[in-house]
């Protein structure tokens, strides 16, 4: 279902999901950077953070934010969570809910949310 909103939304505007797969994801988080949080972190200098430490918009303020810069890099982070790094380097930090979601889930949920966005944007009937 993920994927159809994606596809979806690269109908309405140019539009890239990328999944970042990490080879070993350990138990915890350690004070080390993985190595594909570290190659992240070099190629780019700005992005927000999926966090529920972040802030909470209703659709209209989640479509704002998407449109309030010319590109967006929205992350939704490892099982053991950010590291420190990412929190210091973000630019901002929002939230899909107060709940805590499986990737899975969040990413249906944001997929859909980038979505209605879009579409509200266009002023498509879907959001009606």
């Amino acid at each position: 279902m993920r994927d159809d909103y994606i596809q979806r939304i690269k109908r309405l505007m140019p539009f890239e999901w990328t999944i970042i797969t990490l080879k070993k994801c350990p138990d915890r988080r350690t004070a080390q950077l993985l190595p594909e949080e570290k190659k992240f972190l070099e190629k780019h200098k700005q992005f927000s953070l999926l966090d529920v430490s972040g802030k909470a918009y209703n659709s209209e303020g989640f479509e704002k934010w998407c449109f309030g810069a010319s590109e967006r890099h929205l992350l939704i982070g490892p099982s053991i969570g950010f590291h420190s790094e990412f929190f210091a380097r973000a630019d901002g930090c929002l939230k899909l809910s107060d709940l805590t979601f499986t990737h899975g889930l969040a990413q249906l949920v944001l997929a859909e949310s980038i979505y209605r966005a879009v579409c509200q944007r266009n002023n498509h009937p879907f959001v009606k």
